[in-house]
């Protein structure tokens, strides 16, 4: 709170999640990235937190497990009278030991028979080539499992794969196996998240890890297992239990789309105040048009309503934002601040909207967006916000399978250290001659 008065409605916590943008639906990162959706909301405490006062100080430290993932986030608090300075520490998973296969990650079947992968090419399924390319591709969907977490022995699960792609969308239908000893096994299953198969790990009971050999039965009750043909090709569902062994293989998780944190402050913030590129949004692969100044604006208007809601209205590079509540003497607001060092090219990814951040993102299947047209937005007393240190691009290749190019993703294996500074302010501290020079002293004497 400040002079009595509570700035914040919800939380500072972590996020590494973005409302999906029409080129992930098309890529079907919906999916893929799906471990990291609630990542921040559900991280959990791997330690008791500490406390250590200082002369004017008091610094709170905490060391958080994000999410299924098993990365971990370093957290500390450093609250004066003036404000808080928030840094952060955000570690990917380690490499250390075997890794586990997760429910909704990307996995291989290779056969222990004719030593090839599962390949998919349309709706046919067959097991042709060694290596693993995007027709080998397999999304492992487990019933009741959340996406991220591992796969165990005994799930009921799907198996997904690509069949096609409209201008819109990738396809995606669940390996079913054909009618009759022997039948054909094709990629038919819809929807794609109906569970077909029983998975059973030959070591039995625990986690399934990648290299482990395994069976899939099929959950028609024919007693018919995923099994190679004889012809060595097709893939079948067939109650010999000779050809229907597999090495599963899986890579490792997906980096998340963004890293950093969200909040929500109380209702009454109008006005906000930023130096960094603008005047219009901006992201790490489309910038090419945005400039580095001090802009202003009223925070209402800084969303882009773009057909269908989904992530918008980014400040990539933002020095410090100030957002501002009421007029004259009983103005107060926040401003917040990158911190050096660590701190790429200068500032951080920061983003206010009048809207709830959930309103802009959709759930797996577009079409079953709460939200589906800009229109149908409505406007919210309090103000979300964004903080971060790294987000993916938005791409726009094309929306049909393409990512963002490489160099615009966020690495699997980065390490990401950064600090940021939460200082409210008054109307003595910030007038309304000299506002700017005001604000930019305030964010220099952290």
């Amino acid at each position: 709170s400040y002079r009595g008065r509570e700035l914040f409605s919800r939380p500072l916590v972590p996020n590494f999640w973005r409302p999906t943008t029409d080129n992930d639906y098309g890529a079907n990162l919906q999916k893929i990235m799906a471990c990291w959706r609630k990542a921040g909301d559900e991280a959990k405490l791997l330690e008791a937190p500490s406390v250590e006062p200082k002369s004017g100080t008091v610094v709170i430290s905490a060391k958080l497990c994000i999410g299924a993932s098993l990365a971990e986030m370093k957290l500390s608090f450093e609250v004066s009278a003036q404000g808080v300075k928030v840094a952060a520490h955000f570690q990917p998973t380690a490499k250390e030991g075997p890794t586990i296969a997760t429910s909704g990650n990307t996995a291989f079947l290779l056969s222990s028979v004719t030593n090839k992968h599962i390949d998919v090419e349309g709706k046919k399924v067959q097991a042709r080539w060694h290596d693993q390319g995007d027709f080998q591709r397999l999304t492992v969907l487990a019933d009741g499992v959340s996406p991220g977490h591992p796969l165990k022995h005994g799930d009921r699960v799907a198996l997904q794969a690509v069949t096609g792609k409209t201008e819109a969308e990738l396809l995606v239908h669940g390996l079913a196996p054909g009618t009759g000893e022997g039948g054909l096994v094709e990629a038919t299953g819809s929807p794609a998240e109906t569970p077909l198969w029983k998975l059973s790990r030959d070591a039995g009971e625990g986690q399934v890890i990648s290299g482990d050999t395994i069976t899939l039965q099929a959950l028609d009750g024919s007693g018919r297992y995923l099994a190679v043909s004889p012809t060595q090709s097709s893939v079948v569902a067939s109650s010999s239990a000779g050809a229907a062994s597999w090495v599963i293989q899986v890579r490792d998780r997906p980096a998340p789309p963004r890293v950093g944190f969200r909040g929500q402050l109380v209702e009454g913030f109008e006005d906000v105040t930023w130096l960094g590129l603008g005047p219009h949004e901006a992201y790490i692969d489309r910038k090419s048009s945005a400039r580095v100044g001090l802009w202003q604006g009223r925070i209402l208007e800084q969303s882009f309503k773009y057909i269908r809601p989904q992530e918008n209205g980014n400040k990539l590079d933002t020095r410090w934002m100030a957002l501002a509540s009421g007029s004259g003497s009983s103005e107060v607001g926040l401003l917040i601040a990158a911190c050096p060092p660590h701190v790429p090219g200068g500032g951080l990814g920061m983003q206010c909207h009048r809207y709830n951040l959930d309103d802009f993102d959709g759930p797996e299947d577009k079409i079953k967006q709460r939200v589906k047209h800009a229109g149908e937005l409505e406007p919210q007393a309090e103000t979300d916000f964004c903080i971060d240190v790294a987000q993916m691009g938005v791409g726009g290749i094309d929306s049909w399978g393409n990512r963002p190019l490489p160099e615009h993703m966020i690495p699997s294996d980065r390490d990401y250290e950064w600090s940021f500074w939460l200082r409210p302010f008054s109307h003595e501290e910030v007038p309304a001659d000299g506002r700017a020079m005001a604000l930019s002293a305030l964010a220099r004497s952290q």
